[in-house]
This record gives C-alpha cells, sequence and structure tokens, in this order.
C-alpha cells in the first residue's frame, strides 16, 4: 500500500493534514502545495504553529476531482 493510499483511506478521520501529507496525497511536491496556497486556491490553517490544511479543503477538491 502507497503512503497515497494510506492517506486517502483516513480522509474523514483526521481534522487536517500538513503540506507534506497533502502534497503525498495528490501526488506533487510540498512546493506546489506552498504555491497553491500563496495563489488562493488552497485554504490552509495558519497561525497556530505548522501550517496545515483542513480535512475540509481535502473533501472539497477531491470531491470537484470526482465530478
Amino acid at each position: 500500500m502507497t503512503t497515497a493510499t494510506r492517506h486517502r483511506k483516513k480522509i474523514g478521520e483526521r481534522i487536517s493534514y500538513s503540506f507534506v501529507e497533502f502534497a503525498e496525497m495528490v501526488g506533487k511536491e510540498r512546493t506546489w502545495v506552498y504555491r497553491q496556497v500563496a495563489k488562493g486556491r488552497i485554504r490552509a490553517i495558519t497561525g497556530y504553529g505548522a501550517a496545515m490544511i483542513p480535512a475540509s479543503e481535502v473533501q472539497r477538491i477531491f470531491g470537484e476531482v470526482a465530478r
């Protein structure tokens, strides 16, 4: 089982994901995630330590892909 597959199975069980975890889920580099957040395409939680991608954002993105 790949890391990305393992993370996909956990969607809904967690409230947020690190930029590295999110990058692995979508098959991109961590810097791609930072660029998407900077452009406003992906919402991130900041100001409380390490920036995180909320699980609701992951569900929104994967929901758009499924359509």
